[in-house]
This record gives structure tokens, sequence and C-alpha cells, in this order.
């Protein structure tokens, strides 16, 4: 765990070469993404959207495992951030901002798979 002055936060996973390449990432920093001891308080907002309380939790303590084991990424230019899709419970979107100093997990929130495969089918078209 690192300390700074507004949080502590963990390692939760890494950006993948393939992903810094396959999105043309310019700039990187660091290839660590932390996560904040606080991220509850940024994401409760979220958490009547998840089918249960539990589900919510259950993402809330798994989001390395979406890291790193993603149904889809995409990169989001305008936001300067990844979207990782995945499933824990239910299926979830878990946004990591690249900010200049360090890279952390800014939100996540439910979504259906249907909703991630018509994405992937508008970005990646075959």
């Amino acid at each position: 765990m690192s300390l700074n002055k507004k949080f502590t936060s963990k390692k939760v996973g890494y950006i993948d070469d393939k992903i810094i390449k396959k999105f043309d990432i310019k700039n990187i920093v660091s290839e660590k993404i932390v996560q904040s001891s606080k991220l509850d308080i940024h994401t409760n907002k979220h958490a009547n959207d998840f089918v249960s309380l539990d589900s919510y939790h259950n993402t809330l303590m798994n989001i390395d495992k979406i890291i790193s084991n993603p149904y889809y990424v995409e990169y989001d230019e305008k936001r300067n951030s990844l979207k990782y899709y995945g499933k824990v419970s239910q299926y979830v979107c878990v946004v990591v901002r690249l900010d200049k100093k360090e890279y952390f997990v800014s939100t996540f929130y439910p979504l259906s798979k249907k909703k991630i495969d018509k994405l992937i089918s508008k970005k990646d078209p075959k």
C-alpha cells in the first residue's frame, strides 16, 4: 500500500503491454493500477444499480480479477481512461483513470452482457 496525502491505496493490477500497444497509449508513467481504500465512498451511488448489495461488495473486493482477466477493454481518449469490462457476480465496467502521476480505479458500475457485446460490435467490427 502506498500513502498519498488524500488517501491510502493498494495495487490492484497492471496495464498489460498488449493494451498499451493496442490503444497506442503515450507517456506511460507506470503500469501499476491502484485502488483507493475509500473507493466505496465514490461508488456508493452505483450500489443500488447492482442486483444486490452482495453483488456490489463482491465486485468491490474483486476489481483485481476484472483487471487481470477482462472480458473486454476499451480506451476512452476523451476522459483519458481505460474501461475494463468483466464479470464477478454480474457484468461490470471498472474505470481506470490514467492520471499524470498514477493510474487509479475511479469508479465501477454494472451493465448487461448484451450492452457490452453491442459496444464490442461497434468498436471492433468483424
